[in-house]
């Protein structure tokens, strides 16, 4: 052999088998490839450490009282005025009201009822005057009148016991003539509750009935 195909036969490439290929091939692939980190070794990376448990103090509650129902006071007799000049009526109405117990003390029972509707042109809603007229009707037999008077006089005393005591009475006595025996009684049983209860707080009663309306 010549030194030129020595030369010639030493460059010439070297052809792999397919084995060879193959196995270049999956190395190339291997190398290539990222590394990518399993779902659990994910998750545990992303994953905050965890907190130590916090034990909060328990809140106390104080145990509940038992609530007492509010008291009502009941209003005193003495809060309330007994006459017609405590009621502060003014002096045209006291007047005619003096003069109409001048005339119910004479026996002049019609002149003492146009006193009492003079008195109540100038102060329609003074109970003090309602009452005297409902009181000066029943003297009269106007039993109905006595009636309507002592329950108007009734819806403007605000509670008075006083008028209310005369009032309820002079019902009790209309219902009776008109022979509703069991409104008679039961309205007396009212007259006789709030006598009681006046006694009882030391107001010693109810004012004579004649006088309700006079200072």
């Amino acid at each position: 052999m010549t030194p030129f195909s020595t030369v010639t036969a030493a460059r010439k490439p070297r052809v792999l088998t397919p084995v060879a290929l193959m196995a270049v091939a999956l190395l190339a692939a291997c190398v290539a490839q990222p590394t990518v980190p399993t779902r659990q070794e994910s998750t545990q990376q992303t994953q905050p450490p965890a907190l130590p448990p916090t034990t909060a103090p328990a809140e106390t509650i104080p145990p509940l009282q038992p609530t007492q129902p509010p008291v009502r006071q009941q209003p005193l007799a003495e809060s309330f005025p007994k006459t017609l000049a405590a009621a502060g009526t003014g002096p045209a109405v006291l007047a005619l009201a003096k003069q109409a117990q001048n005339f119910r003390s004479a026996g002049r029972l019609q002149d003492a009822l146009g006193q009492y509707e003079r008195a109540l042109r100038i102060e329609p809603k003074n109970a003090f005057v309602w009452q005297a007229m409902a009181e000066t009707h029943l003297a009269l037999h106007n039993v109905e009148q006595a009636e309507s008077a002592a329950r108007k006089s009734n819806s403007l005393a605000r509670g008075n016991p006083w008028l209310e005591l005369g009032n309820w009475r002079v019902i009790a006595s209309a219902l009776a003539v008109y022979g509703n025996t069991p409104a008679a009684q039961a309205a007396r049983t009212r007259a006789d509750e709030i006598g009681s209860a006046l006694a009882a707080s030391g107001g010693g009663g109810a004012m004579p009935a004649a006088a309700s309306a006079v200072p």
